[in-house]
């Protein structure tokens, strides 16, 4: 951890200066309390880098304490508890709010571990939740209609610009397959092309077809589908982006 990184711990009823030496190869800004209020008070109101918990003696971790450490200032804030060899319900607390924990007494070194696994745990994290919220924006503000089905047609996901060009502002695709929306005299084309796909026979297909949307209105559409593979063959689901032809 950097100089300017800054540590809030909540020692309880243990000293201090016991904690200080555990950690003391970290030459950070390190708030100590020993006053749930206060560090409650902390918790919430100030961003630290890194959030350590002393709840030896205790049966589980108040719920204000865990509202603290999961509010928004320290969304994003690793955080390590510590309990006792037989506080399995504080451990199955740290597992649902995807806390670390460390079974107390332990050795300097096996507590500095545990920090450096909890920060490289919650980099991880943050970087895959950025990643999906990448995705997500990229998913809804592609210009073109984009929509993700199973083998099937049916819906996993679309975003709003397919609903502007299909004309159907509120539908609701669930439990819909994209089949029931193509013209019955174009299905064939699109059903073999996606067995093509399939059978890795192509990459992408790119294919015209008509659309039929809950109006009866017939729309006639440019696609383009790709098969997403999870493993070497183990099928995801379809990615297709539409644009419209007939404006």
């Amino acid at each position: 951890m950097k100089k300017s990184e800054r540590l809030l711990f909540f020692t309880g009823e243990l000293d201090s200066l016991y904690f200080d030496n555990q950690i003391s190869g970290y030459e950070i800004d390190k708030t100590y309390s020993k006053n749930k209020d206060e560090f409650f008070q902390l918790c919430t109101v100030e961003k630290y880098d890194i959030i350590i918990y002393n709840n030896t003696g205790n049966e589980l971790i108040p719920g204000n304490i865990l509202q603290s450490l999961t509010g928004t200032k320290n969304l994003y804030t690793p955080v390590i508890i510590i309990c006792g060899n037989d506080d399995v319900e504080v451990m199955n607390q740290c597992l649902r709010h995807q806390f670390d924990f460390i079974v107390f007494p332990f050795s300097g070194i096996e507590f500095q571990a545990r920090i450096k696994l909890a920060v490289k745990s919650k980099e991880t994290e943050v970087t895959i939740h950025k990643s999906l919220l990448q995705y997500r924006a990229m998913f809804e503000e592609f210009p073109a209609g984009v929509l993700q089905t199973d083998e099937n047609g049916n819906f996993y996901r679309y975003n709003n610009h397919l609903l502007r060009i299909l004309e159907m502002k509120d539908a609701d695709f669930s439990g819909v397959s994209f089949f029931q929306l193509c013209h019955p005299d174009d299905y064939l084309i699109q059903r073999q092309n996606l067995d093509r796909l399939l059978r890795k026979e192509i990459d992408e297909a790119e294919f015209e077809i008509r659309i039929i949307n809950n109006n009866g209105k017939t729309i006639v559409c440019n696609i383009r589908v790709k098969a997403i593979w999870l493993g070497k063959d183990d099928f995801g689901s379809f990615i297709y982006t539409l644009e419209r032809l007939d404006n």
